[in-house]
């Protein structure tokens, strides 16, 4: 079995992140949003966390949304559904699968600022590769 992990740092002390990510034994954390310095919430910052983690800390770009995706959905021009379907062609234009073997999802946390996986981009990610490595079970911290 391939455990893969997603969480987002909205709503969530700094404190409890770190103790979420050790509880569930993460491996890896997987930035992949699309801009890595939060304004409200420094302690999420892209290199703050990497100072924090070290090499365990990994930003994948490929993972994010572009630009006009995430500008689109968050100014209503596009549902939800539509994103999903613009994302998942995206994920797969991109290959994203390539990225990764069985090793290397093992134990990794796909990371978005957002509280809840319903609506984030972590969750698609999450559940594309799990189409990719059948093996995979996701849960969302």
């Amino acid at each position: 079995m391939i455990e893969v992990f997603t969480i987002g740092f909205s709503g969530k002390k700094e404190a409890e992140f770190y103790s979420l990510l050790e509880t569930a034994g993460v491996k890896k954390l997987v930035d992949i949003r699309l801009w890595r310095a939060p304004r409200f919430v420094p302690w999420a910052s892209g290199g703050n966390l990497a100072e924090a983690i070290g090499e365990r800390y990994i930003y994948i770009p490929e993972l994010a949304p572009t630009k006009e995706l995430l500008t689109g959905y968050k100014e209503c021009v596009i549902s939800w559904a539509g994103y999903e379907r613009v994302f998942n062609e995206l994920l797969a234009t991109r290959q994203v699968e390539t990225l990764f073997d069985s090793g290397t999802l093992n134990g990794a946390c796909f990371l978005c600022a957002e509280k809840s996986p319903d609506m984030c981009h972590r969750r698609l990610v999450a559940e594309y590769l799990a189409e990719k490595f059948p093996d995979a079970q996701i849960t969302h911290l």
